[in-house]
């Protein structure tokens, strides 16, 4: 059995960096939830359970640690770059199969879904797949002139980035963020449209497949903006400004892909549950059968 409490217990150990922001994993969740079709759907509904008082976007940042041990700067090797330990990419293979393990507690599977749906937003943030300065976070800058010492490269791209782009107030924590939320996820669907999905991967059955090309892709961000200007440029000029207008679409784009991606996950995670759940209920049926029960 695949077991999350590892996981666990190293993410308030030994936690590295940030990733999204509450508004970022909101929005990928709001997003992927447009894309759902009706066997994805009912996953949700059947693992979350959400109700007025806990949505999918909920579930996505239900999830507010985990270990990371991202790659060097423009590169992914999964077996260098993700010890024994564990990484975002070899959790999402665990959580993944927990989905799929029909044996497993109800609870227990979507916990792992809940999972599954902040790590996949993870994998889409370019400084969560980085380890220069560690992911940023040890790159102080400036953000629209605040030069606090909590602003750094690293949440500059996890918060202050989307609350800008969506007219919140600098470091704006703990509020509501469903709202604008909703808002940006409608804005990117609507730019999108009814977008085909069937050109994403989607290889639940080997679950390390699509991961390790997500991080790849977003990890070349690293190279092709984030750090392009250099650490000491980076450090001297407030990222509010030129930096913001190069990075905004950027970070739109990145969301977009995980809120398309998250779904295409979860449809194909249900589409494989049903057709083991039919095994397994026959199985079962069989074996009740020929005990005479």
């Amino acid at each position: 059995m695949h077991s999350l409490w590892p996981l666990l217990l190293l993410s308030y150990t030994v936690q590295l960096t940030w990733c999204w922001g509450d508004l970022g994993h909101r929005t990928v969740a709001y997003l992927s939830e447009k894309y759902l079709n009706e066997q994805g759907a009912q996953l949700v509904e059947d693992l979350i359970t959400p109700n007025e008082d806990f949505d999918i976007s909920d579930a996505a940042v239900w999830a507010d640690h985990a270990e990371d041990n991202p790659p060097d700067l423009c590169h992914v090797s999964y077996q260098a770059d993700c010890k024994e330990d564990g990484c975002v990419i070899s959790a999402i293979e665990n959580m993944t199969h927990q989905v799929l393990d029909l044996s497993l507690e109800k609870t227990q599977q979507g916990d792992a879904l809940k999972f599954l749906m902040h790590f996949i937003g993870d994998l889409h943030q370019p400084l969560h797949v980085e380890n220069k300065l560690r992911g940023g976070n040890d790159l102080h800058v400036c953000f629209d002139n605040h030069c606090a010492k909590t602003t750094n490269l690293h949440s500059v791209w996890d918060t202050d980035i989307p609350h800008k782009l969506n007219g919140l107030k600098h470091k704006l924590k703990h509020n509501e963020e469903k709202e604008p939320a909703v808002r940006w996820a409608e804005k990117l669907f609507q730019s999108q449209g009814l977008r085909p999905l069937q050109a994403e991967c989607s290889d639940v059955k080997k679950p390390l497949k699509c991961p390790i090309i997500w991080a790849t892709e977003t990890n070349r961000l690293n190279c092709d903006f984030v750090f392009k200007n250099g650490v000491e440029w980076l450090a001297d000029h407030d990222l509010g400004g030129d930096y913001y207008n190069g990075a905004a679409p950027i970070v739109e784009v990145q969301i977009l892909k995980a809120g398309i991606r998250l779904a295409v996950w979860l449809n194909a995670l249900a589409a494989n549950r049903a057709s083991s759940e039919e095994y397994f209920q026959y199985r079962h049926g069989k074996m009740r059968l020929q005990k005479g029960l």
